[in-house]
């Protein structure tokens, strides 16, 4: 043979050899009909539906009973579209899982007698996905005395899927092979056990609680939705129902002021936590789903910890929550979701708060450019303080406007450096409540009393009276709460320096 004739034409076969090679390996798959395996499988196997419309698969083996070319395949090709439904029975329960394609719309899934329950993106996906088309790395046994070896003595979950054509798969899961190579499984009614890939067939010992949503309620879809009119809390932790409102009086650093049990500023940090433990919740786990009477009971959820009403302008949230555990967390339910959710406690700091976190830190908190005088009497003298504050606008090089509050202090007609007035104000407006105790009134003398003259026309009266190792701090009159010595103390030092 001519050599050049011959090497043209061994590399024409190799040519051909190529392209029938790629075209086996891209072959479509099925998309739901009943099709044996394609040959690019790589075991000799024989899928088909018997008469009572189940799949089955037949391993191809030789005379002598062993499997031909043991190596991969797949049981049977689906889209998840082409699913009905999806029973499992696993150790967590029984659930069927309903498909529903509208044409050119996507799958929805729900479960059967929950239907009104939202569901997990993307879960109910999984299951589909691996009750369409599952497949094996190898055949484990085709024994079937050795069921039990493998797990199927008490298999983990059975999955009866029903596919649109009528026709049905079994899915049997036993327990995970050694050195995480695969888990177990059988399919049909015969005893031939596979290896699966473990990720893949785990979502079948999926329950309820693993597929309902974590979504407690919404966040609010503005910044105006996002503020409550009113927040109130009560349940066993409380000895008085709370309620906190927004402050709308500009003359005092707060942003929310107490109502109930007591009337006062709310102290800022707190206040501000609980608010936002309110909206955009979501969930750890889910703990159950429709519980009874009796399972509320045995949760402690029938006489929960803490309990928050919120009024907002598009909605009113309604939540209740049980104690900490050791774990720090808390159960959570909210109105109108029959659904007990497990949620990090500090993700619903309400739980966790009480009547003296939320008291605010001061008897009182004035702005200072809202006040026009302030009266001290510290040490058996009085001073008298005009303040007069007003806005100044600068231009810079860009022409961008800034605007700032300038403020000027006069004591007895003379001006007192802004500076040292400042220091000054922060010690007397700034004395911290020890405790906000409404009990006991002061049995010494008075060591300070601050009156604070509003431009509005108002004004506060806040006295310090001696109390034991502590000052008792009334704002008009009303007790507040104790404050600390040294405070009080510095404070009447400092008027007297200010003035110098």
């Amino acid at each position: 043979m001519n050599k050049k004739k011959g090497i043209i034409i061994g590399a024409a076969a190799a040519a051909v050899l190529t392209a029938v090679v790629l075209l086996l390996v891209f072959l479509p798959k099925g998309s739901g009909d009943n099709q044996a395996a394609t040959i690019d499988e790589g075991i000799d196997m024989i899928r088909h539906i018997d008469k009572d419309g189940m799949h089955q698969v037949e391993i191809v083996t030789d005379k002598d009973g062993n499997i031909k070319n043991n190596s991969y395949g797949t049981l049977m090709e689906y889209y998840p579209a082409n699913i009905s439904t999806i029973h499992i029975e696993n150790a967590k329960g029984t659930l069927d899982v309903i498909s529903n394609t509208p044409e050119g719309e996507a799958t929805v899934y729900t479960i059967k007698g929950y239907e009104d329950f939202d569901l997990q993106k993307g879960n109910p996906d999984l299951i589909a996905n691996a009750a369409a088309s599952l497949s094996f790395t190898k055949v484990a046994t085709m024994d079937k005395n050795k069921g039990a070896e493998f797990g199927f003595d008490k298999p983990r979950s059975t999955v009866t899927v029903t596919y649109e054509d009528g026709s049905r798969a079994i899915i049997i899961v036993g327990s995970d092979a050694p050195q995480q190579a695969g888990t177990y499984i059988k399919f049909g009614t015969a005893d031939t056990v596979y290896v699966a890939d473990t990720q893949t067939v785990s979502v079948f010992d999926d329950g309820l609680t693993d597929l309902i949503s974590l979504t407690v309620n919404d966040a609010a879809d503005n910044d105006e939705n996002n503020q409550a009119s009113t927040i109130k809390l009560a349940g066993s932790a409380f000895s008085k129902e709370i309620e906190l409102v927004p402050n709308t009086d500009e003359n005092y650093f707060a942003t929310f002021r107490m109502t109930s049990p007591d009337e006062r500023l709310a102290n800022e940090s707190e206040s501000s936590i609980v608010a936002g433990g309110i909206r955009g919740l979501l969930a750890k786990s889910v703990k159950m789903v429709n519980p009874s009477a009796k399972q509320l009971a045995e949760l402690g959820m029938d006489k929960p910890a803490a309990t928050l009403t919120a009024e907002y302008p598009d909605t009113t949230v309604k939540l209740r929550a049980g104690k900490p555990d050791k774990d720090g967390d808390v159960l959570l339910m909210a109105d109108g979701k029959n659904v007990v959710y497990v949620i990090a406690a500090d993700k619903v700091p309400w739980c966790m708060t009480s009547f003296e976190k939320l008291c605010g830190e001061f008897a009182c908190n004035p702005k200072m450019e809202k006040l026009t005088s302030m009266t001290v009497n510290a040490g058996g003298k009085t001073y008298d303080f005009a303040l007069e504050s007003r806005e100044s606008v600068t231009t810079d090089d860009d022409g961008d406007e800034s605007k700032t509050t300038v403020t000027t202090v006069t004591c007895g007609g003379k001006e007192v450096p802004l500076g040292d007035f400042t220091a000054f104000y922060d010690k007397v407006s700034l004395i911290k409540l020890a405790d906000c105790k409404a009990s006991a009134a002061g049995s010494g003398k008075e060591e300070l009393a601050v009156t604070y003259t509003f431009a509005d026309g108002g004004s506060d009266t806040v006295v310090f009276t001696a109390s034991g190792d502590s000052y008792l701090a009334e704002l008009n009159g009303k007790v507040m709460g104790h404050s600390n010595k040294g405070d009080v103390t510095r404070a009447v030092k400092g008027v007297a320096e200010v003035v110098k």
